[in-house]
């Protein structure tokens, strides 16, 4: 009984260290320095968008909530109708001849004989033309 408890006791402590060495390892990962010394390039310079275009977008969109709402919400249509056709794209393409749009519908055309039609209307007759 005793013995248990102290193993899960161990166990969680040892855990709990393990958990702590990997957060204090993952935290150093983001460090300017690694442990060789080397200095780590940081993303702010180097290739990527330039200041010039960040700083024309947040004069535009980023000084104001309404501004940055309304970038939100065009990104989010803009994406839809891309992701939107892309995908109808890709369903007409594997589905292309079993869709409505993509039947030879020439192939259904019955040939109907019209004057067999306008015979029977003429049998049936309307007797309320006779007064």
């Amino acid at each position: 009984g005793g013995q248990e408890g102290y193993r899960s006791a161990t166990m969680l402590g040892s855990l709990a260290r393990a958990a702590r060495m990997g957060a204090t390892r993952r935290v150093g990962t983001f460090s300017s320095a690694t442990s060789t010394g080397v200095r780590l390039k940081s993303t702010a310079s180097g290739p990527g968008i330039p200041p010039a275009l960040l700083t024309n977008w947040y004069n535009i969109f980023g000084k104001s909530n309404v501004a940055y709402i309304t970038w939100i919400v065009g990104g989010i249509l803009v994406a839809e109708g891309v992701t939107g056709g892309m995908s109808d794209m890709l369903w007409s393409a594997a589905n292309r001849g079993r869709l409505y749009e993509s039947v030879d519908w020439t192939k259904f055309i019955v040939e109907d004989d019209d004057d067999d039609d306008d015979d029977d209307d003429e049998e049936d007759g309307d007797d309320d033309d006779e007064e």
